[in-house]
């Protein structure tokens, strides 16, 4: 099957992820990058965060997949599956009681103020946080695809602090993108 994330970010996205031990992705649909994570070699525990089955990220056949992909990652690390709104407190909890974080995976709600507000709750459980979808979507395509004017936040404060740096990766042939800060 055909990862649904463009190949060559996602051999960055597993670059920098690389050397991570424990990862958490919000986000994460039919677990097609969980598994990837899953083959770092020193990655011991993986965490994802999904809210299937919702329109227009998830699809009704997400969940099962995912559980799968869970259920079998468990044969071989910490997995942990948070089904529910990334946004929901008792979500946020039960996923911090895991962190730290060596590396966290945003790809879930792709509108600015979802977007930003995993951004808020999660950024302070991992050392390396990457973002999919940072490029704006060209004129006359799906607009709701908001990742970019948090991203284009997050670079200006990187730049205005120094305290974080930022990295950013377009594949050939893509619209969407990622970023890293850390």
């Amino acid at each position: 099957m055909k990862h649904p994330q463009h190949p060559q970010e996602l051999e960055k996205l597993m670059e920098w992820a690389a050397g991570s031990e424990s990862i958490l992705e919000i986000g994460s649909k039919f677990g097609d990058t969980l598994r990837e994570f899953a083959k770092i070699p020193t990655v011991k525990r993986i965490v994802s965060v999904d809210l299937p089955g919702t329109w227009p990220w998830g699809v009704v056949h997400s969940e099962q997949r995912l559980r799968a992909c869970v259920d079998e990652l468990e044969k071989t690390h910490d997995a942990h599956l948070f089904l529910g709104n990334s946004k929901d407190p008792e979500v946020i909890e039960a996923v911090r009681r895991l962190a730290p974080y060596d590396f966290i995976f945003i790809d879930g709600d792709h509108a600015y103020d979802g977007v930003k507000w995993d951004w808020t709750n999660y950024r302070g459980m991992g050392e390396k946080i990457a973002f999919h979808d940072i490029k704006p979507p060209p004129e006359g395509t799906r607009q709701e695809l908001e990742v970019w004017k948090l991203w284009r936040e997050i670079k200006d404060w990187a730049k205005i602090s120094g305290d974080v740096k930022t990295e950013e990766f377009f594949g050939e042939q893509t619209l969407m993108g990622i970023g890293l800060v850390g």
